[in-house]
């Protein structure tokens, strides 16, 4: 198969038409085939200091090419969002296996709110704001018969739960301490890291391929 020709001829110091094969074109974006465009735009590049006209062959634009080869900014950022999305989504599989794994282990026990520790927190440092968070202390008899409590680690800001109220807690057999109070909130929040590095994930992504998409036209 015969080399293809590449032309670019000039008029004061601009170019007023491009040649592939013979055929002429007056600007880039007439040019059908998106692989002699960018051909002719790295020449255009490369001799945009040059009034004459300019011709190369295949060869010695694929030569022009290595040597001027260097990754370019839209690669950082592709590479970068595509690092990320892959984190994210590793990281919201993982939590997932991880919660399932969770549930599969949990037995069920009754229990009762013994305590409700008050912790208190800074949420604005520069306004010296702070905020209460509550986390009920549990007491209940797992499986293998002994006493456990425990200070479960979901907390809030408001307090939910009262010394003495009767609740389920949800532990791990081999892991009594590992407890919470079995309700739709506790069961919630387990999945909200899996949630948010999931869609993060997928917003990574989906701009990684929209981003290809539109260098591509």
């Amino acid at each position: 198969m015969p080399k293809k020709k590449y032309s670019i001829n000039w008029e004061n110091d601009e170019p007023v038409s491009f040649e592939v094969n013979g055929v002429a074109y007056e600007s880039l974006d007439d040019v059908t085939d998106w692989k002699d465009r960018d051909k002719l735009a790295a020449m255009l590049h490369a001799s945009a200091d040059d009034q004459e006209d300019v011709k190369f062959d295949e060869k010695e634009f694929e030569e022009l090419r290595k040597a001027a080869e260097s990754p370019t900014m839209e690669r950082w950022v592709l590479g970068g969002f595509s690092a990320i999305a892959v984190i994210m989504l590793l990281v919201s599989a993982m939590s997932i296996f991880s919660n399932v794994q969770k549930l599969g282990r949990e037995e069920s026990a009754p229990g009762r709110v013994v305590d409700v520790a008050v912790e208190r927190v800074v949420v604005n440092e520069q306004e010296r704001i702070v905020r209460d968070f509550y986390f009920p202390v549990i007491e209940f008899i797992p499986i293998d018969g002994r006493k456990r409590t425990v200070q479960v680690s979901e907390g809030s800001d408001a307090p939910f739960y009262e010394k003495g109220d009767e609740i389920t807690v949800a532990y791990d057999p081999e892991h009594p301490l590992d407890a919470r109070i079995k309700s739709s909130d506790s069961s919630a929040l387990m999945w909200v890291l899996p949630s948010i590095t999931g869609i993060l994930g997928i917003a990574f992504a989906g701009a990684v391929l929209v981003v290809k998409k539109v260098m591509a036209v």
